[in-house]
């Protein structure tokens, strides 16, 4: 079952080379991974509370073993100063999809 990750991140403008850098690294990964980038967002503005990133990022995974692969990967490890200086904030989660995890519970009852 393919896996849904998203990303939340702002690039420091003042990095452009440890942004290539780790772009150089992370874009065979992903595709190794067999994941691609469904979509991304810009954050224009924020209504209530406080901006947590300035893009947004939709990776699909085919399944959590990819996502593993590739965040546990010794390229990804070796990337990883290079992604601390390429972006002021980085967060990565796996989202459920509700609508999916509501047909699980129907068809385990």
């Amino acid at each position: 079952m393919t896996v849904t990750v998203v990303a939340m991140t702002s690039i420091n403008d003042d990095e452009p080379l440890a942004l290539a850098e780790y772009f150089r690294v992370t874009g065979p990964l992903l595709e190794r991974a067999g994941a691609k980038i469904k979509k991304s967002f810009h954050i224009n503005e924020v209504v209530v509370g406080h901006r947590p990133a300035k893009t947004v990022f939709i990776v699909e995974y085919p399944d959590k073993a990819a996502v593993d692969m590739v965040f546990g990967s010794q390229e990804y490890q070796d990337v990883i100063p290079s992604r601390d200086l390429a972006f002021s904030e980085y967060n990565v989660t796996i989202a459920a999809d509700d609508s999916q995890a509501s047909e699980d519970f129907a068809s385990a009852e």
